[in-house]
């Protein structure tokens, strides 16, 4: 079987959706029968798609943010598979028949793109993997609003019908798809995360920031977003701190269109540390170092690979009760869960005044994740939406 997995957005972005399609093609491409390959768009349209991306949020666009990992980087993690980028629609519907199956991610830029440029019809089999959130739960800003309109909208609809299946990662999502195309194939598998793997990392890689081990150490790792709930975390840095500033030392990892107001916090509190876009490399390193992981995260994920990273290396998170969060997270056994932001910085609190959780939070987190197994539970999800065109696989 020949898989291609496409992206519009070129795998030096070095987001979420990016890290899955290179971990996934390394370890699905090793496997015996099977070659995969990551397909995005090249640099040039990344850059135009880029300046429209931000235009659309209201935000200057910094080309920084589709090159925050080099190439060569991204060939070594990706072992026997192949990155190929494509500059024109008619380069990817030559490059993507090559292929058995296209697996893409459900964003309506992918969407409008196989109904509209490429043509469903004339490539293999597509199917759309729910990395994107179909519905933001609670959303209250513009974008977010207009998301959830688009993604429930015929519109919408139209654009993914041609698909061969869903592959969802969230309970929400999966309930939310097969209401919307209930004739489609829908399956829920978790993005594969190997536990035992991640933590390894850690004693390999330099640290990437030094750490105080004398203090409490909170790490807070993502995009710099209102999506993310960066006002909030800088609400619960306040309030935590008006009892434990000199205890606690705040360490935040990522960029954004709001990184200005992280900056500025940083420049006003010595015990907050802006480090701007940390290698994912050397994000295991930057867990180890930490005694608390929290996320601010507004309106649900559909896989949160945060808190399974920090568990990984036996750190405890704080976040909301949210979808993604509230699927990995038992409260009280690897982390807290709060309903409210008075809820959160009470959490937050307990840890900093030294409280601690029962049980081993490394074993926890390794008896719910086996990444070998979604990988085969993806594959055979792969074969099934091939076998109605009867396909050999």
């Amino acid at each position: 079987m020949r898989i291609a997995i496409f992206n519009t957005v070129q795998l030096e972005t070095a987001g979420g959706m990016e890290h899955f399609s290179i971990q996934t093609a390394a370890y699905l491409a090793s496997l015996s029968g099977v070659e995969v390959d990551c397909v995005t768009m090249d640099e040039l349209f990344n850059l135009r798609y880029g300046r429209l991306h931000s235009l659309y949020f209201f935000r200057r666009f910094d080309r920084a943010t589709i090159f925050r990992e080099p190439r060569e980087a991204i060939e070594q993690r990706l072992g026997q598979a192949r990155y190929v980028q494509c500059a024109t629609f008619a380069e990817l519907r030559e490059t993507l028949g090559q292929y058995d199956l296209v697996y893409s991610r459900n964003e309506i830029t992918e969407a409008f793109l196989f109904r509209a440029r490429v043509g469903y019809g004339n490539v293999p089999p597509v199917v759309f993997g729910c990395h994107c959130p179909h519905r933001f739960i609670g959303a209250s800003t513009l974008h977010s609003r207009l998301h959830n309109l688009l993604y429930i909208s015929p519109l919408y609809t139209r654009l993914a019908k041609g698909v061969a299946g869903f592959h969802t990662i969230s309970s929400g999502d999966t309930g939310a798809i097969e209401r919307q195309f209930p004739d489609h194939s829908v399956v829920q598998i978790p993005n594969p995360f190997d536990a035992v793997g991640f933590a390894e990392q850690a004693e390999q890689i330099k640290p990437p920031f030094a750490v105080d081990a004398a203090k409490f150490n909170i790490l807070w790792a993502g995009r710099l977003t209102g999506q993310k709930g960066v006002m909030q975390l800088l609400e619960v840095i306040e309030r935590v701190n008006e009892s434990y500033v000199a205890k606690v030392e705040w360490h935040i990892c990522g960029e954004g269109e709001l990184s200005s107001f992280v900056s500025e916090a940083a420049r006003q509190k010595e015990n907050v540390h802006a480090h701007g876009h940390v290698d994912r490399l050397a994000m295991p390193a930057a867990y180890a170092g930490a005694d608390l992981f929290i996320s601010t995260s507004q309106w649900g994920e559909t896989y949160a690979y945060t808190p399974r990273e920090a568990n990984s290396l036996g750190v405890p998170v704080v976040a909301f009760d949210i979808s993604g969060y509230n699927e990995i997270i038992k409260d009280g056994r690897n982390g807290r869960l709060a309903k409210t932001l008075d809820e959160f910085i009470e959490q937050v609190k307990w840890f900093a005044a030294g409280n601690r959780l029962d049980g081993d939070i490394r074993e926890y987190i390794r008896g719910r994740t086996d990444f070998a197994t979604a990988y085969e539970q993806l594959l055979g999800f792969f074969r099934d939406c091939l076998a109605p065109n009867g396909e050999q696989c």
